[in-house]
């Protein structure tokens, strides 16, 4: 259809795919770890490595939060997210879902590939233990700690058409790991 191939690879963990990486083995124009490893990477210099590897093009790593950095508007063809937006709730995912639209192209996509709540009970059970630990800590509103609420596949997709998006299909599932694709 597009005439691209692409050569797809998965590691049963971080440190499989990181050694392999650090080793020099694999030829990869994407890679797609989590987040502590992104770390990881960036301070042992091995991102940069994708500007060396692809000198003539227009690249940028961003380091910085998703609700902080400016995305700018129909400036980008797609956008990717892994394991990532499972510690907010749907209204601070919205104004982003909006940004994260407007700085897509006409036509552009974005795939979203988080952990996902297996039902609104389990939801319910994990935004509630948050509240909890949080009155007993002594922990403010507003601030970010790293504990999973993630919401359930389709509070997931009602709140990306809430962002604007005209369409979200369901890619693929592994168990309560879930690939969306919201296009613009």
């Amino acid at each position: 259809l597009t005439g691209i191939n692409v050569n797809y690879t998965t590691y049963d963990t971080n440190e499989s795919m990181y050694a392999k990486l650090k080793s020099g083995g694999g030829d990869y124009d994407i890679i797609i770890p989590s987040d502590y490893m992104i770390g990881q990477m960036i301070n042992e210099g091995m991102l940069e490595k994708l500007r060396a590897k692809f000198p003539k093009k227009r690249l940028t790593l961003i380091q910085g939060s998703y609700f902080d950095l400016p995305f700018g508007s129909g400036q980008f063809d797609a956008a990717v997210s892994v394991e990532s937006l499972h510690h907010f709730t749907q209204e601070q995912k919205i104004p982003l879902y909006r940004k994260l639209r407007d700085s897509l192209k006409p036509g552009g996509y974005f795939i979203l590939t988080d952990y996902m709540a297996g039902s609104e009970d389990e939801e319910r059970l994990c935004f509630s233990e948050f509240s909890r630990l949080k009155r007993e800590q002594g922990l403010p509103d507003g601030g970010f700690f790293h504990y999973d609420t993630p919401l359930t596949r389709e509070h997931e997709i009602q709140t990306l058409r809430a962002g604007g998006f005209s369409r979200v299909e369901l890619v693929r599932q592994w168990g309560n790991t879930v690939l969306l694709k919201a296009v613009r």
